[in-house]
């Protein structure tokens, strides 16, 4: 495996996106996008890995594919790997303090901690930005670092928020951005899956999504993803359900979607909402989040208050003519252009960098 740390020259000036990242979940495809987005308006920037572990990190093939400039911490000034905050801290300190970026914009907790401690102990002018995505309550070691990360918000220059949720627990005046994704390339779905998509967890509801199957045993329904609760799932033996794992491109998957369904229990704003509707296909999805943001009931997907309104959607939508269906789709891709793409979000953003025209 080679690191583009090694071979690439780190320009003066550049925005550092930090993350502690191993799978590729939603943190990792908004970073991704906003990546893409500030490489389209050709600010240098450099994604930056805090801990190397025994296998590559899964974003790193996705950075390589779109020739985005990444580094894992410790390679920026040539030192050990280390896994601890402490000393992750003080290796960003030095790397900001010898390399100068213009921001370093921080995505998930321990990044975001991290950050503001370097940061904000450094003479240098680099400015700090960290976005918050969880919108589950957090629980055991994570809840203290989650509590750690919100009330050190007062150190950084902007807090960023992808839900009304989440903004409101925070303890300072932040920004509620949409979260986006780049409509380049999206090729228009011709599918008929009813799918969800995501991690098998409890936040995730994947059970209500089982339950809508049970619901509706002429269908046929369909899950990507994996998690903690697959094998209980799957010993639900729902025989309509088929469990289709983790996938490393869910690019060629979309393409045989027709229906997204979101049964979360949580959510800000999730990306594979967004991802599905800029390939014309509609999301139904649970009030949730900041999902009312993005879907227009009955105009570019629905909204359902109860699972069981889920349910009684779901028969609206697989009653629908084939023109309806035609007319949600592109009114979802519209949605999605105008509001939540790479050109219509990003260029909010570069300015909290310090960057302008």
């Amino acid at each position: 495996m080679t690191y583009k740390s090694v071979s690439d020259p780190i320009n003066p000036q550049e925005v550092w996106l930090l993350l502690d990242s191993l799978t590729f979940g939603g943190i990792e495809t908004h970073v991704l996008e906003l990546a893409r987005g500030i490489a389209f308006y050709k600010v240098p920037l450099r994604v930056i890995l805090l801990t190397r572990f025994n296998e590559p990190s899964a974003i790193i093939a996705k950075l390589e594919k779109h020739n985005i400039p990444y580094s894992y911490l410790h390679t920026l000034l040539d030192n050990e790997n280390h896994h601890s905050l402490v000393k992750q801290t003080l290796e960003l300190r030095k790397a900001i303090a010898q390399l100068k970026p213009i921001a370093v914009h921080a995505h998930g907790y321990k990044a975001s901690i991290v950050s503001k401690l370097a940061v904000k102990t450094t003479t240098q002018q680099t400015k700090q930005i960290s976005t918050y995505h969880a919108g589950e309550v957090p629980k055991g070691k994570v809840r203290l670092y989650d509590w750690l990360d919100r009330y050190s918000s007062l150190l950084s220059d902007q807090s960023l928020c992808v839900s009304p949720e989440i903004q409101a627990r925070l303890p300072v005046k932040s920004l509620f951005l949409n979260n986006f994704v780049s409509t380049q390339g999206s090729k228009q779905s011709e599918g008929k899956q009813i799918a969800f998509v995501g991690r098998l967890s409890v936040e995730k509801g994947p059970d209500r999504f089982l339950d809508l199957a049970e619901q509706h045993p002429d269908e046929s329904f369909y899950l990507y993803g994996d998690g903690p609760l697959r094998e209980g799932l799957q010993d639900r033996k729902v025989t309509n359900a088929e469990f289709l794992g983790f996938q490393k491109n869910m690019s060629q998957c979309w393409e045989n979607i027709g229906l997204l369904v979101i049964s979360s229990r949580y959510e800000g704003l999730p990306m594979t909402a967004l991802e599905a509707m800029a390939r014309g296909i509609p999301v139904l999805t649970l009030n949730i989040g900041a999902l009312e943001r993005l879907i227009d009931h009955g105009h570019n997907g629905w909204i359902a208050d109860s699972t069981e309104e889920l349910a009684l959607l779901l028969d609206e939508w697989l009653n629908s003519t084939e023109s309806e269906r035609e007319t949600l789709a592109e009114n979802a891709k519209e949605t999605i252009e105008s509001q939540f793409s790479t050109e219509a979000v990003v260029p909010q953003i570069l300015p909290l960098y310090g960057v302008v025209d």
